[in-house]
């Protein structure tokens, strides 16, 4: 891949079990990316935080353990997004959920971020376990989402993050407990401070969630309640809370 001669980058890939990253770094072994145990239990979010202080000169690649590329040549193709559009601070990738069925189909897990109901919400399936959504209809990926467009949030997972635009945000918000819309409120405060945020037509799958068996799991469901109530209160009053998606002309 060729980079340009002030662009470093640096992958990083956070993880919680030893079996779920041996496959992981046979499939990227040509990102270098640097991979690093959650020992402490912090989350995932606390994580990227904490390996991209470790980078101080870098711009940031975040991929998850439990991703895989779609097609070769994927992450040049970020790479010449991130170079095409330099108003923009952070660019999320297309996500995508293998279906099981005989069609070869893929549903779309998120295409970026929006807000229903004054919540948060993606673009396309949301969390996608044993082959259903688990909040909305299914998605399929027929290409309705392969333009350039400027959204509202984007999930930390499959997305390039610009030195500067983490360095104008700063650290996550400490007062959400585990990691419940600290990714929203993250890029909110980005939004805020000026940053742009793209979704980009780059493909890569992410088996979201497929260790997690307890969705109803009492104390998740208390901290997620509490994190959205915090989110909801803290931009209430902000123009930035609400659904953005804006096709970029020249994309």
């Amino acid at each position: 891949m060729t980079l340009k001669k002030d662009q470093m980058v640096k992958v990083i890939v956070p993880y919680v079990y030893e079996k779920e990253i041996i496959e992981h770094k046979n499939t990227f072994w040509y990102l270098d990316a640097h991979y690093e145990q959650d020992i402490a239990g912090i989350g995932s979010d606390l994580m990227f935080q904490k390996m991209w202080k470790q980078f101080p000169e870098h711009d940031i690649f975040i991929l998850h353990a439990d991703m895989g590329p779609h097609h070769d040549g994927w992450f040049e193709e970020v790479l010449k997004y991130v170079d095409k559009y330099p108003e923009a601070g952070m660019f999320g990738c297309l996500l995508l959920y293998p279906a099981k069925n005989d069609k070869d189909e893929y549903y779309i897990q998120c295409a970026g971020g929006k807000f229903t109901n004054n919540r948060p919400d993606h673009f396309g399936s949301g969390l996608v376990l044993e082959n259903k959504a688990q909040f909305k209809e299914l998605e399929v990926d027929t290409g309705q989402y392969d333009n350039v467009r400027e959204v509202a949030w984007t999930t930390f997972g499959g997305c390039y993050l610009r030195r500067s635009f983490i360095n104008s945000v700063g650290d996550f918000d400490a007062s959400y407990e585990w990691t419940y819309n600290r990714d929203v409120d993250y890029c909110l405060q980005a939004r805020e401070s000026g940053q742009k945020i793209y979704n980009i037509p780059v493909r890569l799958y992410h088996h979201e969630s497929r260790d997690n068996k307890k969705l109803k799991d009492e104390n998740k469901l208390l901290m997620e309640t509490r994190n959205m109530k915090r989110l909801q209160t803290k931009w209430a009053n902000s123009k930035f809370y609400k659904t953005l998606d804006r096709v970029i002309k020249n994309g």
